[in-house]
């Protein structure tokens, strides 16, 4: 007697994306002054903020974006 196996093919979900209305233009993209900041100083003020946290790990990335907001606000 020969059984075979039906295996199951996973379900797909569909991604859907939604373009933006309007798009930036080039003129908004180029206005703005950019600004280099070096990542040693970031580094520095991302580990600020990881010791100000209670050194709790888990929070590398919010704690580097916050160290580029500090920085590039001033």
């Amino acid at each position: 007697m020969i059984v075979s196996k039906v295996q199951k093919q996973p379900k797909v979900n569909k991604v859907v994306v939604i373009a933006p209305q309007n798009p930036p233009s080039k003129l908004a993209a180029t206005s703005a002054p950019r600004v280099h900041v070096s990542p040693d100083r970031i580094r520095e003020r991302a580990y600020e903020n990881f010791e100000k946290r209670g050194r709790t790990p888990g929070h590398d990335l919010q704690d580097w974006f916050r160290a580029e907001r500090q920085i590039l606000a001033r």
